[in-house]
């Protein structure tokens, strides 16, 4: 089942789908994508459908990929960008964009 597309971005969705399916990478994100979607469709919680990308073989920049397009193809897009965001260290509600999970600081004791 696909998720619930934004209304007027239908076809972006389809042709999104289409050049995201042809490598087995990028077809890991739009599937996890949809089950993201599809669990925010069926009224569950912005973790809970996070969670549904467990699973998948996904590496940080694949789930930053995936709240990308949830963010901007999602009817709940909106929403679950504040909620990753937050998730993702940037509580701040107006900042604009979606989190790069990718980017990370490592700690080195000091010697």
């Amino acid at each position: 089942q696909n998720m619930i597309i934004k209304k007027g971005l239908e076809a972006e969705y389809k042709k999104y789908v289409e050049m995201n399916s042809k490598d087995g990478y990028s077809k890991a994100v739009v599937d996890a994508g949809e089950a993201v979607g599809n669990a925010l469709d069926e009224g569950m919680s912005m973790k809970e459908a996070h969670d549904k990308m467990y699973g998948h073989d996904l590496t940080g920049f694949m789930t930053g990929c995936i709240a990308q397009a949830i963010a901007h193809f999602h009817p709940k897009g909106e929403e679950f960008r504040i909620w990753w965001n937050a998730e993702n260290g940037i509580k701040d509600t107006k900042t604009k964009g979606v989190v790069n999970p990718a980017i990370m600081t490592l700690k080195v004791p000091k010697t």
